[in-house]
């Protein structure tokens, strides 16, 4: 969680989101590169500590997502029993998390978003709140029946 309050801290004033940017900034923080592809202009796919970020969109949409929880759908689990638990057990870390930057050194700096945090994601549970020039989202999501269920971070 540290790691996150930290990019949050050091994006909160940055005037504008680029790439060239999230990357300077993780890099700054002493996150490494998991993955570039030949010829980009910046590394896209961080990690550190467990935790993976990723440089998502173009802009003037680009933001970082950061995923803090992962878990992968068994798909030899039959019933939708195995998956709401899944769901449900998502849903509990992500007002964890959220409770955590509520309560942490972030708290009194926060106040609640406005519009559509989303981007138009159904998120499964999300909290999100303004620091500064920023958007801070935390949710639970499954973007796609064949993807994990994860907890994210996304700073916009």
């Amino acid at each position: 969680m540290n790691e996150l309050i930290a990019l949050v801290q050091r994006l909160a004033s940055a005037p504008q989101l680029t790439g060239e940017l999230l990357a300077a900034t993780l890099a700054e923080e002493g996150w490494s590169v998991l993955r570039a592809r030949p010829g980009a202009p910046f590394p896209r796919v961080w990690q550190k500590d467990g935790l993976t970020a990723g440089i998502q969109g173009d802009p003037p949409g680009v933001h970082l997502a950061v995923t803090l929880w992962l878990r992968e759908v068994d798909e030899d689990d039959e019933g939708f029993e195995a998956l709401e638990a899944l769901y449900e057990e998502a849903e509990a870390e992500s007002r964890r998390v959220a409770a955590e930057v509520e309560q942490g050194p972030l708290g009194a700096r926060l106040a609640p978003a406005e519009g559509d945090p989303t981007g138009g994601l159904d998120y499964l549970h999300h909290s999100a709140w303004r620091l500064g020039d920023r958007t801070l989202l935390v949710g639970a999501i499954q973007q796609d029946s064949d993807l994990p269920v994860l907890v994210e971070a996304v700073v916009g």
